[in-house]
Formats: structure tokens, C-alpha cells, sequence
């Protein structure tokens, strides 16, 4: 019997995906119809056309819908009803789903319900709570395909520790979701699935790694997501769609049973962490699962038990921001939400400076070489396995041109001293901070960009990470939208004179018509091992917003 070509098992699984959607919720045309109607954003669409029963259940953030389901509000099996069949329309709208088991998830739920009608009580506080994992988190009997045709059809054995703390806690599983191929690109395409669109505006990309992710919450149909970020990959769909995320430092919550590319690279590890519609969603999710003590079982976590953070809600915390990096200048309505989140701050009597990261370029040429490091072996090898091409947005993210072939052990140990000596400068440059302050005290936090656009149109060379910075000195991040795209405002700047050719394509790229109405998100930034912090620090920044 002949072997399968690639292009025969990629159209077989993506087939499959569909064909696991009830009869009923399969709408082949529903693209078509929402374009049609004049609609781009899908949140809004699924609105429109979705029963107000089942919206006013996925409208409703985590904490909300447990508050509901404890009380006996909803029950589990309404709630993940509500979310498939949401989860199912989007799938077919933005391709964002590599695995899709509702059967699973309701069945599940309705044993969840029987627990409380029995006992009257959750069995956690993710009671009934349906939660969407990225491809890459391992369930037992099902794919973790990681973009590649080559491991279609080999189900894992084991589940991912992670899952397995959310599972005993309540917690349902009804989809995973796509990433390009390899985890490597900042946009979600691969030749398994295809492409991943924008949630808000289905003519952009969705980000990626974690872009099925993203435009799954974007589109209302997960209330929170597990992603992965090694470059950016939790910080950016969380950008391009409006959303709450943590970027967590390396220990704090368990990778173990995490399909990955390039396991076992540690100078810039991936980490894995939440993403959601609300940050009180982040806190909850993050604060619960530290609290499990998975160290005991996990021996890369560090045992650092939830530190409670809630005093820094009354202190002035000092916030350095970061406007651009001297390469790439972030387009307009991103310059507009720095300047205002620093009046917000200042007018709220939190004191900001301004930062720059003069080694900028040194960092991101060692990324660079790092994610280059085995001169792109891994990923041809497994491509190889079935003759699938290497996609061109994972090319440019892992070269074979900088190395000609795999460096050897001794060049590796060159750029570990390297990441070494760029982690010292910047937390230098940090606690030199002081000098600028009134106080005489370094900054708290750094407030900055996550991308220089608010997205892109699919396929686009927009490679230029504002947040590889963070992944290589292995600070936690939180993500918050601030604002929205404003065409009438945002206009272009016709007098800029770009830096350099980069520089000028960012610049290029910028549409104050494609981009209305897109939110605008930052990250905040502290220093490594202070997640808590982070999320205090992000949450000031929002009751100021409020107030």
C-alpha cells in the first residue's frame, strides 16, 4: 500500500476536525455569509447570529461563570454546550481548531452536574469551566501535531501536568488549538490547517504561536486559554485580539508533558501561561494553579509558593516605559496609548521614566542564533518525514543561513555566556534606573509595546519582536488591551523618515482604515520570579484606566 502524500493526510485531519462538529452547528458557507453581511469582526457576528441564552453565557468572564455555576445559576453542561457551539462556528469562520472533541466535554459535564446535584458543591474552583488548550498540551488519545503533517495520527499517552491540575479542579477540555508550524512564527499557518485569521477583523492575522488560541477567546467562544510563549508567542494573539495574558519566568507554572520544538533548549526556554478575557481571570487561574504545588512533581518548577501582592494596590509603584527600541518605531495608535497610560499614570501620581535598551540589537541577533543554533535540522528533519516544504514565516524565524550546519557544543557554551552577559545588562540598566527617579529608587515595572502594529495582513514579513527582550531575561509579562485603533485620530506621520529598511516596511504597512477600531495592547514587565507583582502592577494600571 502506498504511503499517503502530505497533501492527502493534511486534507484527511482537516476534515476530521470538521466532521467532529455536530451536523447541526456545520455552517460550510458561514464565512462567506458573515463577509457578506458586512461583518470582519467574528465576536460581533457570532453575536448577531447565536441565541442571547447561549451569549449571555459566553459573554461572561471565568470567574463569573464559576460565581454562577456554583450557585447553581448554570449548570456545567449549559455552559460547555454554550462554548462548543460557539468554539464550532468560529473554527469554520477563522480556522483556529486542531482538535475538537465536544462529545468528550459534554459528557464530562453532565458527570460534573450529577457531582452537584448530589452533593451540592464544586468539585474545584474550575468546576464546570470549559478551558482551550494550545495543540502543543498533551491529552491522552490525541494529536499534538505542533503544525506538522509528520505527526498526524499519533495520539499521546500521557496528560500534560498542567491539564491534569485543571482537570482534578473542574475544569473541561473541549478543543485544542492551531499553531504554524514548528511553534516558530509570530503568525499561525502551517500546511496541516492553513491559516489562522483575526478574531476582530478577519482580513489580519491572528499572531502566533498560540494564534488558534487567541482567535478562539477573540471570538468569545473560550472564557481562558493555556498558551506557550518562547518569543512572544502568548503576548502577541493576545495583542492582535484585545486580550488579558500572563508571560510567566521560567519555573513558575509546569511545561511537564508539553509537546515542544526544540526540547531541552534551556537558554531561552518557552514557558507556558494564561490567556484570557479578564484579568481578574489571569490572577485567578495563575494564583490557583501555583497554589497546587506541582514542584513536588514537577522537578523543573521552582518552589515558590503565590505571594500575596495586594499592599502594592496602595503603593505608588515607579514605571519606566519603553516608547521604541531605536529599530523598528511602533505605528501610531501605539505611540498615542504610551503617551496615554503615562498621563494616566502621572495625573494618578505614579511617577514614570522613560527607558531606552541600547543593546537592543545585540539581544535580538542572539535570539536569532539561539533559535538558529542546530542551522534549522529539527524542523527540515521532521518536514523530510513526508516531504511537506518548510512554510516561509518559519523560515524567517529560524535560519539556515546564519549556521551552515548544527554549531557545536563549545559555540553553544559561546552563546550561553552571551544570554548570560545580556541578562546582566539589563537587569544593570534596571537598577541604574535609580538615577533618574525622584526617589532614588530603580523602577517597579516596565510598561512597553508587544508588537509595532496592531496586526498584519496574513503572510506579511513582519518579523520585529518588542518582546524577545523578556523571553531571553526570563521576566513575566502581563498583557492589557488599553485601547482601540482610532482611524480619525491614529492618522499616518507622512513626514517620517524610516531607520532603516525595516523600519520603513513597519512603516509602510500602516492603515489607519485596515487597522480602525483594533485594540491596542502593552505588556507590563517586572523583574524574573515576580509574576505577582506583575499582575498588581497590570492591575493599577487598569483602576486608573477606571477611575
Amino acid at each position: 500500500m502506498d504511503t499517503p502524500t502530505w497533501e492527502v493526510v493534511a486534507a484527511l485531519k482537516r476534515n476530521q476536525v470538521l466532521n467532529s462538529i455536530p451536523k447541526e452547528w456545520r455552517k460550510p458557507n458561514i464565512r462567506k455569509e458573515m463577509i457578506s453581511s458586512g461583518y470582519v469582526n467574528t465576536y460581533e457576528y457570532l453575536n448577531l447570529i447565536l441565541p442571547p441564552e447561549e451569549n449571555a453565557i459566553t459573554n461572561l468572564s471565568m470567574l463569573e461563570l464559576a460565581t454562577n455555576i456554583a450557585k447553581g445559576n448554570y449548570t456545567s453542561y449549559n455552559v460547555t454546550k454554550a462554548f462548543c457551539h460557539r468554539a464550532a462556528l468560529a473554527h469554520q469562520i477563522l480556522n483556529c481548531c486542531i482538535e475538537i472533541f465536544f462529545d468528550e466535554a459534554l459528557k464530562k459535564a453532565k458527570e460534573l452536574d450529577d457531582v452537584f446535584q448530589k452533593t451540592s458543591k464544586v468539585v474545584g474552583p474550575f468546576h464546570g469551566i470549559p478551558i482551550s488548550l494550545k495543540d502543543q498540551v498533551d491529552l491522552p488519545g490525541k494529536d499534538s501535531s505542533i503544525g506538522y503533517v509528520s505527526l498526524v495520527g499519533k495520539p499521546k499517552t500521557e496528560i500534560a501536568l498542567l491539564a491534569k491540575i485543571l482537570q482534578d479542579k473542574g475544569a473541561i477540555f473541549y478543543v485544542k488549538t492551531t499553531v504554524p508550524m514548528a511553534m516558530m512564527a509570530p503568525q499561525t499557518v502551517s500546511n496541516l490547517h492553513g491559516y489562522t485569521y483575526n478574531a476582530l477583523n478577519i482580513n489580519l492575522s491572528s499572531g502566533g504561536s498560540s494564534g488558534g488560541e487567541g482567535a478562539l477567546l477573540g471570538s468569545g467562544a473560550s472564557c481562558c486559554g493555556i498558551g506557550t510563549d518562547i518569543g512572544g508567542s502568548i503576548r502577541i494573539p493576545s495583542c492582535f485580539q484585545g486580550l488579558y495574558a500572563l508571560k510567566p519566568s521560567t519555573g513558575r507554572i509546569s511545561y511537564l508533558n508539553v509537546t515542544n520544538s526544540y526540547s531541552g533548549q534551556e537558554l531561552i526556554p518557552s514557558v507556558i501561561g494564561p490567556m484570557a478575557r479578564s484579568l481578574k481571570d489571569i490572577e485567578f487561574f495563575t494564583e490557583t494553579v501555583i497554589a497546587s504545588e506541582a514542584w513536588k512533581i514537577d522537578s523543573k518548577l521552582l518552589p515558590i509558593p503565590w505571594k500575596n501582592q495586594s499592599h502594592l494596590k496602595s503603593k505608588k509603584l515607579i514605571f519606566g516605559v519603553l516608547k521604541t527600541d531605536g529599530i523598528v518605531k511602533p505605528h501610531p495608535p501605539i505611540i498615542r496609548a504610551l503617551n496615554e497610560v503615562v498621563a494616566v499614570l502621572e495625573k494618578s501620581g505614579y511617577e514614570v521614566i522613560e527607558i531606552s535598551i541600547p543593546f537592543q540589537k545585540d539581544m535580538l541577533d542572539t535570539v536569532v542564533k539561539v533559535f538558529s543554533a542546530d542551522a534549522r535540522f529539527e524542523i527540515n528533519n521532521e518536514s523530510q518525514k513526508t516531504g511537506e516544504p518548510v512554510v516561509s514565516v518559519v523560515k524567517r524565524f529560524v535560519s539556515d543561513k546564519i549556521f551552515k550546519k548544527p554549531i557545536t557544543v563549545n559555540e553553544w557554551w559561546d552563546l550561553g555566556n552571551q544570554v548570560y552577559k545580556i541578562r546582566q545588562m539589563f537587569l544593570e540598566l534596571w537598577n541604574n534606573t535609580a538615577i533618574q527617579t525622584l526617589s532614588g529608587n530603580s523602577i517597579d515595572a516596565i510598561i512597553a509595546p508587544i508588537w509595532a502594529s496592531t496586526s498584519f495582513l496574513p503572510e506579511s514579513k513582519a518579523d520585529h519582536l518588542y518582546t524577545s527582550l523578556f523571553n531571553i531575561c526570563d521576566c513575566p509579562c502581563v498583557v492589557f488591551p488599553f485601547t482601540k485603533v482610532d482611524a480619525n485620530i491614529d492618522l499616518s506621520d507622512v513626514s517620517y523618515k524610516p531607520l532603516n529598511e525595516e523600519d520603513k516596511e513597519n512603516n509602510d504597512m500602516y492603515d489607519p482604515v485596515l487597522f480602525d477600531n483594533m485594540p491596542v495592547c502593552l505588556q507590563v514587565v517586572t523583574k524574573k520570579l515576580e509574576e505577582e507583582k506583575c499582575l498588581a502592577a497590570a492591575s493599577s494600571i487598569m483602576d486608573c484606566l477606571t477611575n
